[in-house]
């Protein structure tokens, strides 16, 4: 009997354990990077937010997101992985709001807001799917500037509009989209490009191709632009650090290594020294 009541026991306890994460979590265990669309005063571009620590706030434990690219600006995101659900603020908020819920079953209802919403209110799932072993909630709200698609909670991502979709402040009233995001340096959605100048690329952009967009340590970039003469490189402080002529299509750049963590930029000119291109590029 006493040995039938520690099996009992054991599988109580073990069920008990793997109960205990229903869901995966929105955050890696070393780093977190989400790349989201952003606008401001006509510019459009990419806001590169990561997880740098974390708070508390009315007695909740939030992750702190940076990239607002505001001086004391932050997001604070927290989660419940077992009821599959995640909460969103920023530092001018009183109140958080619901970003995440995959509880939610056909015909239930999520509250979608934004400044950048024309139509804000309550939006119906209309589909349940797993795809790459995550859960998809998508619901019954037409991404307007994203023709065919529809807005979609993904698990262990967030939604396919970032999570700062029910953001009114520093948006700007620009479509937010989520390009890619990354854990632990690995990306984990988005199979295009991660950071842009503009959301439609030009013919020029098209001859240029920078990747990988963030990258740890190797960077090529290939130019089948005839006019581009040389590139640049500037670290996050401003601060010249390459000045190369190109004489091949593909060019492997390899001294990153010791190089600091953060947004470089690379200037592209002709033969005469006029800027033809300008790209940002993320170092994790």
């Amino acid at each position: 009997m006493k040995t039938l009541f520690s099996s009992f026991l054991f599988l109580f306890l073990t069920l008990s354990l793997t109960k205990g994460q229903n869901f995966e979590s929105l955050f890696g265990s070393q780093s977190t990077q989400w790349n989201i669309t952003i606008g401001n005063l006509g510019f459009d571009g990419t806001a590169l937010h990561t997880v740098s620590g974390d708070t508390i706030i009315q007695g909740q434990t939030y992750k702190v997101i940076d990239g607002y690219g505001i001086q004391g600006f932050q997001g604070f995101l927290r989660e419940d992985t077992l009821l599959g659900k995640a909460w969103y603020r920023n530092s001018l908020d009183t109140a958080e709001s619901l970003i995440m819920d995959l509880m939610l079953e056909l015909g239930d209802s999520i509250y979608i807001g934004g400044n950048w919403n024309p139509n804000p209110g309550y939006y119906k799932v209309d589909s349940i799917y797993t795809q790459n072993n995550r859960k998809h909630l998508r619901f019954d709200f037409e991404i307007f500037f994203n023709p065919g698609s529809k807005f979609t909670l993904i698990e262990g991502i967030s939604s396919n509009l970032g999570f700062r979709y029910q953001d009114d402040e520093f948006i700007n009233n620009f479509n937010p989209l989520l390009l890619c995001s990354y854990k632990n340096e690995v990306q984990e959605f988005g199979t295009g490009q991660c950071i842009i100048s503009s959301l439609i690329p030009s013919d020029d952009e098209q001859e240029l191709h920078i990747y990988p967009n963030p990258f740890s340590q190797d960077l090529k970039i290939s130019i089948k632009n005839e006019n581009i003469h040389e590139y640049q490189i500037l670290d996050p402080l401003g601060r010249l650090i390459t000045k190369e002529l190109i004489e091949e299509e593909l060019i492997h750049i390899t001294n990153f290594s010791t190089k600091a963590k953060g947004l470089y930029v690379i200037i592209f000119l002709n033969k005469t020294g006029q800027v033809m291109e300008t790209k940002k590029v993320q170092r994790l």
